[in-house]
């Protein structure tokens, strides 16, 4: 029975130590309303980005999670330069809930919410890390 417990316990703590994220890790799956910062990897697509956690999930068609946004019109036409390229963004969340016939306008630019979360980023800005 004890060598059962402690196998388990091993596993368990196996498991939590496997899911950790270094410090260039933006846990997109946990993005908050009222967050300025977000860091992840791009792609543009439709005219808005997605934001993953990491940069295997930009070769996976329907990757999740991940969170949809976009910049300014002129920001975000110029984005495709970003594809592929690990960011941070700054600006602010919204809710979907707000968006009309599918669509969010942010300066602009429309978003279609193709990562189907509950929130969307309505960035002002972008810095490329890498």
């Amino acid at each position: 029975m004890k060598t059962a417990l402690i196998l388990t316990a091993l596993v368990a703590a196996n498991a939590v130590s496997g899911c950790a994220t270094g410090p260039s890790s933006s846990n997109v799956a946990a993005v908050t309303a009222g967050q300025t910062s977000f860091t992840g990897w791009v792609r543009v697509s439709r005219g808005e980005f997605q934001l993953f956690d990491e940069q295997r999930q930009l070769r996976e068609a329907f990757s999740r999670p991940c969170v949809s946004g976009a910049l300014p019109r002129n920001a975000q036409d110029a984005a495709g330069d970003l594809n592929g390229s690990q960011v941070t963004l700054t600006g602010r969340t919204a809710p979907w809930s707000g968006a009309t016939n599918q669509v969010l306008e942010h300066q602009g630019s429309r978003i279609v919410n193709e990562c189907r979360g509950e929130l969307v980023i309505l960035a002002d800005d972008v810095r490329v890390l890498r």
